[in-house]
């Protein structure tokens, strides 16, 4: 589930789900013919821009999230007590938007500086959750899901004037397009796509979790 990929370096990621509820996160190499296996206990949330690092989560009841070097193979904390559910670097690398569990159980957004400027809470919204965000090329706007209107929908925020945007998207799970002029998310059992206005939304295929790739 929630595969990954990284345009700097080639490399696919992953996570397996095992059937008792283990998470294991696999390595695939660009031409396909090497996969490893790099953690257990973990879910993988994305790569660095330059392809030299990824994001991973506990699977624990911390939730924290941490960077990993492939490199030099050290991990680094980065969610100071937040209870990370979804990370995405910016395409900058200087900020990472991440979903987090709060007091009334549901999830809000933040941002974290990888430049030693802090922890940025962008969204306190009781009763609602706001997760899985994603930046969009430009690292302008956010897309995420909400149920902010009873189901699950996905919405933008504007980083520059804080305003959010609702293109009647229903759907979870969101992945932009290199571009960021289109959208691709799970519906039920399927996928759909959808510009990122709202207009013309289709099912393309059954399937879970996208992720898209040039």
């Amino acid at each position: 589930i929630f595969p990954r990929m990284s345009e700097a370096s080639g490399w696919i990621g992953f996570t397996n789900k095992l059937p008792d509820m283990t998470s294991e996160v696999y390595l695939l190499n660009p031409d396909g013919k090497k996969i490893k296996k790099i953690f257990e206990g973990f879910v993988l949330e994305g790569f660095s821009p330059n392809g030299k690092f990824l994001l991973y989560t506990t699977c624990d009841r911390d939730s924290s999230l941490y960077s990993y070097s492939l490199d030099s193979k050290r991990s680094t904390k980065l969610s100071d007590n937040l209870k990370v559910t979804a990370a995405d670097w910016s395409p900058l690398g200087d900020w990472i938007s991440v979903s987090a569990l709060v007091e009334d159980g549901t999830n809000d957004l933040y941002l974290i500086s990888t430049m030693a400027q802090g922890i940025v809470r962008l969204t306190q919204t009781d009763g609602i959750n706001e997760s899985f965000p994603q930046f969009t090329k430009d690292g302008k706007f956010l897309a995420f899901t909400s149920d902010r209107y009873g189901s699950n929908e996905i919405e933008f925020l504007d980083l520059e004037n804080m305003r959010f945007q609702r293109p009647l998207i229903g759907g979870m799970y969101s992945a932009l397009s290199p571009d960021s002029h289109w959208v691709v998310f799970e519906s039920g059992n399927n996928l759909g796509i959808s510009r990122v206005d709202g207009l013309y939304k289709r099912e393309v295929v059954a399937g879970r979790t996208p992720f898209w790739i040039k």
